[in-house]
């Protein structure tokens, strides 16, 4: 049994069909089914229900197809690491965000005096994502709850917000708020992707807050300058406020509900497809942050 016997096997199994399979693959339809008639040969038995140009895993094939996953999974980890290690790459942290705060920033600007060849790559809005794998990052940052229950992740920092607003709306000079007080205004959330509404959106949903309008912004920046015009008043991490804090057309106010606050993770790459520089990196943080595992 060959590798490209596993990878075409999984391709057709994904498809159902063997023609678009071979386009997807760039193979003849006769080459492709004979890979596919040597495989099932070589196992003894048929993996498909063929039914016309359908093809429908029957028990065997869908217990040949999670195994055929995990072995390819763990295969391109191994040849990415190899790849690194040709490329001189294995410099690189990539680190996938769900929240950032100013600590975090000064943790990456910490490493970097101890090891100053490291190159950080940050993916943020990863809640938008539907399907999130640690092992394409050496570090995640992501809110405690059901959605993330898979990782194995150390408390790190709760996430709390404020609300800006244009230093001239009636709401600025408010030492805090309750949340019944943003009913009738005109608001402004992050998104990301189709389905990434930030945190405070949820919460709002869940309160029934009715706004007078709803506007969505898709990059920090054009939140803050939407807020700042006096078009509108956003939610804000008060640990990711410097950009709001230094703009004198904008005020920040705290929010009298809990809600409006979550318990950040970190979690880690798997020890054994983790690199040298991401188990240094990670003992790092977890020293940097004096953070404890999870029970």
């Amino acid at each position: 049994m060959r590798i490209a016997q596993l990878r075409y096997f999984v391709t057709i199994a994904q498809l159902e069909n063997v023609s678009q399979a071979a386009e997807l693959l760039h193979l003849s339809q006769s080459s492709l089914s004979k890979n596919l008639s040597t495989l099932e040969e070589e196992l003894g038995m048929p993996l498909f229900q063929r039914n016309g140009r359908k093809l429908v895993l029957n028990s065997a094939g869908a217990r040949l197809l999670e195994f055929s996953t995990m072995v390819l999974r763990e295969l391109d980890y191994a040849l990415d690491d190899m790849r690194l290690l040709s490329t001189g790459a294995e410099a690189k942290i990539k680190i996938g965000l769900a929240g950032f705060c100013d600590k975090l920033t000064e943790c990456l600007a910490a490493y970097r005096e101890i090891a100053p060849e490291t190159e950080f790559e940050l993916t943020g809005e990863i809640e938008s994502l539907e399907h999130l794998d640690i092992n394409e990052y050496d570090m995640l940052i992501y809110p405690a709850g059901r959605k993330y229950a898979k990782f194995t992740g150390y408390p790190l920092y709760e996430e709390r917000y404020a609300l800006a607003v244009p230093a001239r709306h009636p709401l600025a000079d408010s030492p805090s708020l309750l949340p019944k007080a943003l009913e009738g205004q005109d608001a402004v959330f992050l998104r990301g992707g189709r389905s990434g509404e930030e945190f405070p959106f949820q919460i709002c949903s869940a309160l029934a807050l009715r706004f007078h309008s709803v506007c969505y912004a898709d990059s920090r920046e054009l939140h803050r300058q939407m807020i700042a015009s006096g078009l509108c008043v956003g939610f804000v991490p008060t640990d990711c406020s410097a950009l709001y804090l230094g703009d004198g057309a904008i005020r920040l106010i705290p929010l009298q509900d809990r809600r409006f606050t979550r318990q950040m993770m970190v979690c880690f790459r798997r020890e054994k497809t983790l690199s040298p520089l991401g188990r240094a990196f990670r003992d790092f943080v977890l020293n940097y942050f004096s953070v404890e595992p999870c029970n």
